[in-house]
């Protein structure tokens, strides 16, 4: 069962999204994040919604930004507006259950650093990218005639003076992860992904931490085999931390 549901932010803004029910009725959450230009209905996402609600866990998996009434738009984010939406997340659901988990993928997984994480249970990055401010800015091209910088891979994305502002000056990742004393597992796609980012992350961070290197995947996990195992880890990290009653 799917229910699409929205969630007004402190600014009067709308986060809209999709819950995903489990058969029984359920006391745990995961919520999912995705990336840079992403969206909440990937095939990680969409998929790992459905594989985690027949493991018996409810799961929340909503756009960052969206075409709908009162949604942000893509050239007014950045990162670290992400991660207050995502505690305005948590904080709508945290009476509701008594378990709930975060997974980010890529820059996803880089905005859950800025999220209040004392009021979760948990922390899931998935091949997270880790910002450094003197390089974050290469794939972005600057069009002088619109006087935006554009992110293009095929699809031309106009990119906002905000988030370039704070690329260039971001914080240090490994400072960010710190900070949040929960339990965390990061899994990076070795193929093409940010394994030497996921090394910084897992070095730096506070136990209890774990850490999976799916060699073959690429970035996105894009192909059956990697994607099931991105899933299977996922729910054995997340059923040793005891997401469901034994």
């Amino acid at each position: 069962m799917e229910k699409e549901i929205s969630i007004k932010t402190s600014d009067k803004k709308l986060i809209y999204g999709t819950l995903g029910k489990s058969k029984n009725k359920s006391d745990r959450l995961v919520i999912f994040v995705h990336g840079f230009t992403g969206h909440q209905n990937e095939h990680i996402f969409f998929n790992g919604s459905k594989f985690l609600a027949e493991k018996g866990c409810d799961t929340f998996r909503f756009n960052l930004y969206g075409w709908q009434k009162g949604a942000r738009h893509f050239k007014d984010v950045k990162i670290s507006l992400h991660g207050k939406d995502i505690t305005t997340v948590v904080k709508y659901f945290r009476k509701k259950y008594k378990k709930i988990f975060l997974i980010g993928h890529s820059y996803g997984g880089t905005s859950l650093l800025f999220a209040e994480t004392e009021l979760v249970d948990g922390l899931v990055f998935w091949d997270a990218s880790y910002i450094d401010s003197r390089y974050a800015q290469e794939d972005l091209g600057y069009d002088k005639k619109t006087g935006k910088y554009i992110y293009d891979f095929g699809i031309e994305y106009f990119v906002g003076k905000e988030f370039i502002d704070e690329i260039r000056n971001f914080p240090d990742c490994g400072d960010l992860i710190k900070k949040i004393h929960k339990p965390v597992l990061f899994i990076v796609s070795g193929r093409q992904g940010n394994v030497k980012a996921e090394q910084q992350y897992f070095i730096q961070a506070n136990k209890p931490k774990a850490r999976v290197n799916i060699k073959h995947a690429d970035h996105c996990f894009d192909n059956w085999e990697d994607e099931k195992r991105l899933l299977d880890e996922t729910w054995a990290w997340l059923e040793s931390q005891e997401i469901k009653d034994k």
